[in-house]
C-alpha cells in the first residue's frame, strides 16, 4: 500500500496513510513522511500496534532523542522502563499514578522551552484513549506570527522572554511571589520570535503556561504584549483539535507549533507513550 497525505485541518496537520511503524518503513517513504511533517508541522499515523523498541526506533530517525527523566519528575518504578518512553497516564497501582500528567487540563505550552536547547519535536503514541475529552489542541505559530500587524511584528523583533517550568505562569500574584526563586524551577531565556532552522520561516515563540515575562522591559509593559500576544495565538483560525483514537501517534515540531490538553473525566482511564527528540538553542 502506498502513503497518503491528507491535510488534517486548514490550520495545520496531515494524516500519514499506508504506513506501518512495526512493520517497518523504508527509506523513500520515511522521506516522504519526513516531508510532510517539514510542510505541515504534525502528522498523524493512525491505526498503529507497535512495541516500546520499535516507537524508540521509528523517533530517533527523526533526530536525536532525549532521555525524557531530564524534564520531568521520575515516578518510582521508572528506572525500568525505556529511559526514552514516558508515560502519560492516569492509571494506578498501589494507589500511586503509574505515570506523569495524570490527570486534568493543560494551557497551551512548547514542549522543553525552559532549557536551553528545548524539544525540536515530540510523539505521543495512544494506547488507551479516554471516551470523553482529553483532545490535544495546537496552535500554529507560524500562522499566528504571519498575522500579526506590522506595529507589532517591529515591537517584538528584538524582545525575549523567561520561561519555567511551572504551570502557574497565568497567575501574576505567584509569580510575583518566585521572580526571587528561578533558581528553583528549570529556566531559560529565548526570543519572542524565533526562526525554524529548518523551514527558515518565523514563528512567535511564547505560551501562557511557561512563559513568565518578556526581559529587559518595564513589568507593565511585558504583561500588556503576552496579553495581545496569548489572545492572538490562541485565535481558532490557527488551531486544529486532535480527538484521539486507540492506536495513534502524533508527532509535532515544538518549534513552531503550541499545543494545550483539554481535561476529561478522572474515572476514565488514558494511557499515553510520549518520545521527544532533542533540538538547539533557538534564534
Amino acid at each position: 500500500m502506498s502513503l497518503s497525505v491528507t491535510p488534517l485541518s486548514p490550520a495545520l496537520g496531515a494524516e500519514i496513510g499506508g504506513a506501518d511503524i512495526a512493520a517497518g518503513i523504508s527509506d523513500g517513504d520515511f522521506r516522504r513522511i519526513e516531508n510532510a511533517w517539514a510542510d505541515y508541522s504534525l502528522i498523524c499515523l493512525r491505526g498503529q500496534d507497535m512495541t516500546d523498541d520499535q516507537q524508540v526506533a521509528f523517533g530517533a530517525r527523526f533526530g536525536p532523542l532525549a532521555p525524557w527523566s531530564r524534564f520531568a519528575d521520575k515516578v518510582e518504578g521508572d528506572e525500568t522502563r525505556n529511559p526514552y518512553l514516558m508515560l502519560i497516564t492516569n492509571i494506578r497501582e498501589d494507589g500511586k499514578f503509574i505515570g506523569s500528567l495524570a490527570e486534568g487540563d493543560i494551557e497551551f505550552h512548547s514542549d522543553g522551552i525552559y532549557i536551553e536547547k528545548p524539544l525540536a519535536a515530540t510523539m505521543l503514541y495512544c494506547v488507551i484513549p479516554t471516551i470523553h475529552g482529553g483532545e490535544t489542541a495546537f496552535v500554529n505559530m507560524y500562522s499566528a506570527y504571519d498575522s500579526l500587524p506590522d506595529e507589532i511584528k517591529i515591537r517584538i523583533e528584538e524582545l525575549k522572554a523567561l520561561h519555567a517550568f511551572t504551570y502557574n505562569s497565568r497567575r501574576e500574584s505567584d509569580n510575583a511571589a518566585r521572580k526571587t526563586n528561578w533558581d528553583d524551577v528549570a529556566h531559560f531565556v529565548h526570543p519572542v520570535v524565533r526562526t525554524h532552522p529548518v523551514t527558515g520561516r518565523r514563528a512567535l515563540y511564547v505560551n501562557r503556561l511557561m512563559t513568565q515575562e518578556i526581559t529587559g522591559i518595564d513589568p507593565v509593559e511585558s504583561r500588556e504584549i503576552l496579553d495581545i500576544l496569548y489572545t492572538h495565538i490562541e485565535n481558532p483560525d490557527f488551531m486544529y483539535e486532535h480527538v484521539w483514537r486507540k492506536g495513534d501517534v502524533l508527532l509535532w515540531d515544538n518549534r513552531c507549533l503550541a499545543h494545550a490538553r483539554r481535561d476529561f473525566p478522572p474515572e476514565e482511564t488514558r494511557l499515553m507513550k510520549r518520545l521527544t527528540i532533542a533540538g538547539e538553542r533557538p534564534v
